[in-house]
């Protein structure tokens, strides 16, 4: 059976068709279903398309430029957070699975948790690469470089292959329930080592700064279709603890990750503001001199 969209797009690209009847027709759906309902699956599908794709920034951050720049971005970087942050969106997928949830409610952490664990494994390739672990690969061939790369990082690949495994075969279904009630300390916890770092840092550019945006961009529209799914189970009288604690866990990822774009444009500020007293200083030794 076709999709209501691409025979919407059929019916608007048949030159025997009025687009006025038809734009009637769609609307008078959109109305029966209810434009709060069809907004909220417009902006699931659109969080979990873009999703496919939003952490490449950060993954740029670590692969252009120099080998110094990009130890200093990976060091700039919480393994903490981003394992935490790993995890919990295993637990999330696991848990929307678990229960038969559409794919589209819960889609886009499972594409950020592949890009993360990219992220993950780039950051210890480069930080045992700072400590002299991981040897010149400039002159070697394509399989010593893999072979190489391969046996540096077994540990954090053998450790996100074992919790796959884990997690979505062995655990029983109590304990992910569990888990996923506590993915809102768990995401309070995993946002908490990165802040730190920017804090220590007094600076956030080891952070893509379109990742931080989208970030907060997303986490606000799935507290959006969150609530709607829960308005929409309320108002039928059926259980909406699910729902529940889907909103608790995606407000508070909203509040956290406005503190980091918070970081990034205050620690930005601030930098520019250094550069401009540097500047003004040494206008103000160059006026002296030249009396």
């Amino acid at each position: 059976m076709s999709s209501p969209i691409f025979m919407l797009i059929n019916l608007l690209l048949d030159p025997d068709v009025s687009k006025k009847v038809v734009l009637q027709m769609a609307w008078s759906q959109v109305k029966a279903i209810g434009i709060g309902k069809v907004i909220a699956a417009l902006l699931s599908a659109l969080t979990v398309g873009v999703s496919s794709f939003i952490r490449i920034p950060q993954i740029r951050k670590l692969l252009i430029k120099s080998d110094n720049e990009r130890i200093k971005v990976a060091n700039g970087l919480s393994l903490k957070s981003l394992s935490l942050e790993t995890l919990n969106n295993l637990i999330h997928v696991t848990f929307n699975s678990q229960h038969n949830i559409p794919f589209i409610q819960y889609g886009e952490s499972l594409l950020l948790g592949i890009q993360n664990v990219i992220i993950i494994l780039l950051t210890k390739f480069y930080r045992l690469k700072e400590k002299g672990d991981i040897p010149n690969l400039k002159n070697l061939s394509f399989e010593d470089k893999l072979k190489i790369i391969g046996n540096s990082l077994i540990e954090p690949i053998s450790i996100i292959i074992a919790s796959v495994i884990f997690f979505t075969k062995s655990a029983p279904t109590s304990l992910i329930s569990i888990l996923e009630i506590l993915n809102i300390p768990i995401s309070i916890i995993a946002k908490i080592p990165q802040i730190q770092q920017n804090y220590k840092l007094k600076t956030v550019k080891h952070l893509s700064d379109v990742v931080l945006k989208a970030n907060v961009i997303g986490s606000g529209i799935r507290v959006y279709t969150s609530l709607t799914d829960y308005k929409t189970k309320s108002s039928k009288n059926k259980t909406t603890i699910d729902e529940q604690i889907l909103l608790a866990g995606y407000s508070t990822s909203f509040i956290l990750n406005s503190i980091l774009l918070g970081q990034s444009i205050f620690y930005d500020k601030l930098g520019k503001k250094s550069v401009r007293d540097e500047i003004e200083k040494k206008e103000e030794e160059l006026k002296k001199r030249s009396k």
